[in-house]
């Protein structure tokens, strides 16, 4: 005879109830002692690599720092107030801020940087490592090579950079830039050496290239060696969207030390080197007028008044078909002569005038930007 059980609402609900509350009690105890034996750790035994494995990269790491703390005292910030039109149907000028690097060259109290970065200035603030803020004064720059001189005369404590030799510098090679990138000061970046005697404008000074990261307020800066010597003066970047995009170009330090000398004995602005004249390529029947026939060559069109080569003797309609030796087949073979020449120097042409020979010799002359 089966009996049957019969369990009301009431003690089914409280069986349910007392479940619940054992379970939550228990399941951390449970969990707690038996873990081990269900779930492995796998970070438990993760260690980072040994100083004795990196050895390499940490011997490099600290070649770095030592370069940083070998050059860092010599680099300066700059910052100069300049007058910028700010109206194209009025004349209106205001005044407004920018930001450059330098570097000390001797305890004079001399810094080198960009002539762009303190063109215009009515007033250049130097800012160096130690935070020390001196306010500096134009001695020259040249716009034809983009190298400046500044002078500060508090020069206490002033650590002079160490210059090296650019001509040693080889492609591969690494490359250390340290300046001010959008006025953060004492910035450091590294790369290598992309390419030298670049030629990226008119004048006859070539460009070291580097991937080390130059940005606006980098111009002025030292571009340096493993060994913390100066090798470029860090000068522009190229840019097709107005940032960095990894490709930037120093002046060799070799190229500027006859500028800096220059600039500390003469003390002004030098200006880019011109000949004053405007220059072309003959048209079929202008070639015919002058009676040219198949000579390679340009016509000066016109000559400015005062300049050097009105000094020298040239004249409209002269047919230029030489410069200091080499041929001029067109404009940018007379340009490039006389930036080759320089400021000063002599520039010897030889012209046809009226079907006859002449040899003429100009004495170059210069050109400030506005």
């Amino acid at each position: 005879m089966s009996r049957e059980f019969k369990i009301s609402r009431l003690t089914l609900i409280n069986i349910v109830l007392t479940t619940l509350l054992l379970g939550t009690f228990l399941s951390p105890i449970f969990y707690g002692g038996f873990k081990g034996a269900f779930i492995s750790d796998n970070t438990a035994d993760a260690q980072p690599l040994t100083e004795s494995e990196q050895s390499a990269a940490l011997a490099l790491q600290r070649s770095f720092q030592n370069i940083y703390k070998k050059a860092s005292p010599s680099v300066v910030f700059i910052k100069t107030n300049v007058l910028v039109r700010s109206g194209y149907w009025l004349d209106i000028q205001r005044g407004q801020e920018q930001a450059g690097s330098g570097f000390i060259i001797d305890k004079e109290g001399f810094i080198v940087t960009n002539s762009h970065v303190v063109a215009g200035a009515r007033k250049i603030e130097v800012i160096f490592h130690d935070n020390r803020v001196a306010t500096a004064k134009l001695v020259g720059r040249d716009e034809a090579s983009d190298v400046a001189l500044i002078q500060v005369s508090d020069t206490d404590g002033l650590v002079p950079a160490t210059l090296g030799d650019s001509d040693d510098v080889a492609v591969g090679q690494l490359a250390f830039a340290l300046g001010a990138p959008f006025g953060l000061d004492r910035t450091f970046t590294v790369g290598s050496i992309s390419a030298k005697q670049r030629s990226i404008d008119n004048s006859r000074y070539s460009r070291i290239q580097t991937d080390a990261s130059i940005n606006p307020g980098n111009s002025g800066g030292p571009l340096l060696n493993v060994f913390g010597e100066v090798v470029g003066i860090n000068q522009s970047i190229y840019s097709t969207s107005g940032g960095n995009v990894g490709i930037g170009f120093a002046i060799p330090i070799n190229e500027a030390r006859s500028v800096i000398s220059q600039l500390k004995t003469e003390k002004r602005v030098i200006g880019k080197p011109t000949l004053g004249v405007q220059i072309g390529v003959p048209a079929e029947t202008l070639r015919q007028d002058l009676g040219l026939g198949d000579k390679k060559g340009v016509v000066v069109i016109h000559v400015l008044p005062g300049s050097a080569a009105q000094d020298a003797g040239l004249k409209e309609y002269d047919f230029v078909v030489q410069a200091n030796g080499q041929p001029v087949g067109e404009p940018k073979d007379l340009i490039s002569q006389v930036q080759e020449v320089g400021v000063g120097g002599s520039l010897k042409l030889k012209v046809i005038r009226n079907g006859k020979e002449l040899d003429l010799t100009a004495k170059v002359g210069e050109t400030l930007s506005e």
